[in-house]
């Protein structure tokens, strides 16, 4: 600071009251410097006013944060993110924080907490960590208290906890008994209900005999999906075994545990057919009727059909190609269809099944018999609502009064299936209404071979 210094010069007055004068106005200006002095070094950050040495008034100050709210985004459940905010003074007068502080569940405050005080266009910054406990939306709020004109600041904070929610359907399997060498297998579904990716880091399967396919670790399972894969078991030995599959993941529950079980046994290989016996009846000549069984393997191990074969003339068989592999409890449709060529009734038919099957080979016995028919074909009557009666005789002329049909016919043919091969058959129609019956049409005759 510069001090100038001036000869005071007293218009009137003698030389030794001018030198008086002189001396108090020295006085005068060394206790206004003085003063001034004082007072600079009792500022602190507050500057002194051109118009008088004045400090601010302190509710002139002013935070602004660097951001309206803060987001952190999605964070992993057991995974932390921090983000640092600076809040700065725009005002014109120094800024006392007193304290600041974090709400809300999941959120921490790390650094900056304490009291302090923020100069005029300088910044004071705080650390905040987000840890999501759950897989949620959460919000919270930083609050920070000070004498600035806005003296409690609260800033938002928001963010997501995220974490796959793994559950398996069916949580356990059975495979009951399997057979020894041979395998069972079954689907497991896999589905995430969270809100993130769920990934695999070990698959561990437990117990004798017990495997899985579909599944590794470089599987993933989208949010709200699903996945298939499959349990097996092929015990190598009799008795009964339990086992485990583990998935061990970033989701929860983690690690998750899909208990199995199942019963080794020696192997049994039975093959059965329900019915054991098809039994036609009359079959017209130049037609035919089908008939089912149903093969079925009761043991416990793979059945093969290495052939089925049909005896009996008239007969064939479908449906069961040689090779067909029946597993434990499996069953499969055997079509028989007889259709004779000649009228007779055909005994000691049967169908031969051969497999694998210790009670191999597996018959089937057939019946039937083939009959011959007459197909009977007259010009219909021009009175509406006609029907028809049909009578037969085994002489010319001797047709009788009962027709051979049970009940009127409203076609204009008829089918005489009782018919014995050798004889000759006479035939007349009748037309019918309820006025009564027609006289008889001209005579037709048959000879059944």
């Amino acid at each position: 600071m510069c001090v100038m210094k001036t000869r005071a010069q007293a218009p009137n007055g003698s030389p030794k009251e001018n030198r008086r004068e002189s001396i108090f106005a020295f006085l005068a200006i060394l206790l206004i410097v003085a003063a001034s002095v004082a007072l600079s070094s009792c500022a602190g950050y507050t500057s002194a006013s051109s118009s008088g040495g004045q400090t601010g008034d302190p509710s002139a100050g002013v935070l602004s944060p660097g951001s309206g709210s803060i987001s952190f985004g999605n964070v992993a459940v057991g995974s932390t993110s921090s983000l640092t905010l600076s809040v700065t003074n725009t005002g014109t007068a120094t800024v006392n924080v007193s304290s600041v502080t974090v709400s809300g569940a999941g959120f921490t405050l790390m650094s900056g907490g304490g009291a302090t005080s923020v100069p005029v266009g300088q910044s004071a910054s705080v650390q905040i960590q987000f840890a999501p406990a759950s897989a949620s939306n959460d919000t919270g709020t930083l609050t920070v208290a000070s004498n600035a004109s806005n003296s409690s600041l609260a800033i938002p904070l928001s963010g997501t906890g995220t974490q796959g929610d793994l559950s398996a359907n069916p949580g356990s399997v059975s495979f009951g008994t399997v057979a020894t060498g041979n395998s069972n297998s079954q689907t497991i579904t896999l589905k995430n209900d969270g809100n993130a990716v769920i990934t695999f880091s070990q698959i561990a399967v437990a117990g004798s005999g017990f495997s899985q396919t579909g599944l590794s670790t470089s599987s993933t399972i989208a949010a709200e999906g699903s996945l298939n894969f499959n349990a097996v078991f092929t015990p190598s030995s009799t008795g009964a075994v339990n086992g485990s599959i583990t998935l061990t993941t970033n989701g929860t529950p983690s690690p998750l545990v899909i208990n199995l079980s199942g019963t080794g046994a020696t192997p049994t290989l039975l093959l059965g057919a329900n019915p054991a016996s098809l039994s036609f009846g009359n079959v017209g000549d130049g037609t035919s009727s089908s008939l089912t069984t149903t093969l079925t393997n009761s043991g416990n191990s793979n059945v093969t059909i290495a052939s089925v074969a049909v005896t009996g003339a008239g007969f064939s068989a479908s449906g069961v190609p040689s090779g067909t592999v029946l597993t434990q409890g499996q069953s499969v449709t055997l079509t028989v269809t007889f259709a004779p060529t000649s009228a007779g009734t055909v005994n000691g038919a049967n169908v031969t099944i051969t497999s694998n099957a210790t009670d191999s080979p597996t018959a089937v016995g057939l019946s039937g018999t083939g009959t011959h028919s007459v197909l009977l074909q007259w010009t219909g009557s021009s009175t509406p609502g006609a029907q028809y009666n049909v009578f037969r005789g085994t002489s010319q002329g001797g047709e009788g009064t009962s027709p051979i049909n049970p009940s009127p016919l409203s076609t204009t043919s008829y089918t005489d299936t009782n018919v014995t091969s050798g004889l000759e058959y006479f035939y007349t129609v009748e037309a019918v209404n309820s006025a009564g019956s027609s006289a008889p049409s001209n005579e037709a005759s048959a000879n059944v071979p």
